[in-house]
């Protein structure tokens, strides 16, 4: 789960409905930057799926005592986080093999940036290596893909997943000032696509409804639609996070991407 506050409300928005707009991000990419048309939709369908482990564990959030609020994706207990990973790229791997690849790479640079160092760790990393290894030798006898387009392949992946998250987690509108400080540099390894000649992505709301970026990555401007629930902390106190979360309405909120004026 994703939350964040305002205005006395939990905003919640599952990991899987993310996922699902890092992959319309992706559709949009601009056209010369996107895969080669052979492994084009194995490589969107990768994005869009890329938190399905999440699917079922967002169907209740459950409450963290020492925080005083929800469990997100980022201090959910390790053990349940790691075993749900593995039961989505293990999804993942029946329909797409080299979209497993893919996702399992991004997980571990994900595991790497928290810096975390934990036994269940070390067993999953060797889990997904034993399972990288073998994608890539069955690739080789098939599908081979060569290194540049594999690394290209997962920085789009990479950029798609943090820009969805920094519409998730950041208050639509909000200066710059007040911006997450995962992005506060811009969005780390988006200077590697072509167009930008070696600049980094940067995103500043222009109002509640406009997100503009600059170097623009897309094709054109174009809007998205982002599913969330407004779960009222009050409801919570009443009836627990179970409940007030089950009884809050799904909403839509619709963003706009365009170029930086």
């Amino acid at each position: 789960m994703i939350c964040r506050e305002h205005e006395g409300n939990l905003v919640m928005i599952k990991q899987h409905d993310h996922g699902q707009l890092s992959g319309k991000l992706a559709e949009h990419f601009r056209s010369e930057q996107v895969p080669e048309p052979a492994r084009r939709t194995e490589v969107l369908r990768a994005i869009c799926n890329h938190d399905r482990g999440w699917i079922d564990l967002d169907e209740t959030p459950f409450w963290n005592d020492a925080e005083g609020a929800p469990y997100t994706f980022i201090d959910f207990p390790i053990v349940p986080k790691l075993t749900f990973y593995a039961k989505g790229l293990d999804e993942i791997e029946s329909d797409s093999p080299y979209g497993a690849l893919l996702c399992s790479l991004h997980y571990e640079r994900l595991i790497e940036v928290s810096g975390e160092d934990q036994p269940e760790l070390t067993l999953y990393l060797e889990r997904e290596e034993e399972r990288r290894g073998r994608i890539r030798r069955d690739l080789e006898q098939s599908a081979p893909i060569g290194e540049a387009e594999l690394y290209y392949d997962t920085k789009l992946l990479q950029f798609c997943d943090d820009l969805s998250l920094y519409m998730a987690l950041n208050e639509p509108g909000s200066p710059k000032s007040e911006e997450h400080p995962w992005w506060k540099d811009g969005f780390s390894g988006s200077e590697d696509f072509g167009f930008t000649e070696g600049r980094v992505i940067t995103a500043e709301w222009k109002d509640a409804n406009t997100l503009m970026l600059d170097p623009f990555p897309f094709t054109e401007s174009f809007e998205i639609a982002l599913p969330m629930r407004n779960v009222p902390k009050s409801k919570v106190e009443a009836d627990g996070i179970a409940r007030a979360y089950r009884d809050a309405p799904e909403q839509i909120y619709k963003i706009s991407l365009t170029v930086k004026s």
